[in-house]
């Protein structure tokens, strides 16, 4: 049975508030994950802080479309949801892989300056209890004596590699960041759909009421 066109209004107007909802949720968390990561990885994060600003704006016009039935907001509304919409897949798509190349990319390059004399490495070993990139015979690989900041107190030598380690670090770090993003882009799925199910059902509207 098709849905009455206030059902469909109410829908598009549920969507566009959760979508303003998340907007806030995304900024908020993002932001606070921002503070936890290094200066040069923070790019995809600002990214989702613009997106979610944009949504959260955007939201409003569709709210108002909905209430007042108004066509031409509807629609240019659902045509901004869906690139939205796009730059959220986008975004999750290259989130995880963008990353964990930049920790490889790092460590090899620290790596790499590593010598008999000078313990590059030294900063993730001791931060991160690890050691080489993906474990302590990589130094035996590159022909380099395992340094003391592989060690710990008890001149043990750590068994995990630095890039496992910041993986990890990642993870938990960006666990909030990765779980908003999804939700939003499912908000952004239903806000898009209603939307444009409103704009047909008033462009029909607009039709019979011409004849």
């Amino acid at each position: 049975m098709a849905w009455s066109p206030l059902i469909i209004r109410y829908l598009a107007f549920l969507f566009n508030f959760l979508c303003a909802v998340l907007g806030i949720a995304t900024i908020v968390i993002n932001v606070i994950a921002i503070e936890k990561i290094a200066e040069n990885e923070r790019l995809i994060l600002g990214l989702y802080i613009a997106v979610g600003s944009i949504v959260f704006l955007l939201s409003f016009f569709g709210c108002f479309g909905a209430v007042k039935e108004n066509i031409c907001i509807t629609w240019a509304y659902a045509t901004s949801m869906l690139v939205m919409l796009l730059i959220s897949l986008a975004l999750l798509f290259v989130f995880r892989m963008h990353f964990d190349e930049a920790s490889l990319t790092k460590l090899q390059q620290t790596f790499a300056k590593q010598t008999n004399s000078y313990d590059a490495m030294a900063e993730y070993q001791t931060k991160l209890k690890c050691c080489g990139i993906y474990k302590l015979k990589d130094y035996g690989d590159a022909h380099l004596p395992v340094p003391s900041s592989c060690y710990d107190s008890d001149d043990v030598p750590h068994k995990d590699g630095c890039l496992s380690k910041m993986e990890s670090q990642h993870e938990d770090v960006l666990k909030g960041p990765k779980m908003v993003g999804w939700m939003l882009m499912v908000i952004e799925i239903g806000a898009f759909t209603f939307t444009t199910i409103l704009g047909v059902s008033l462009r029909n509207e607009r039709r019979r009421s011409a004849y």
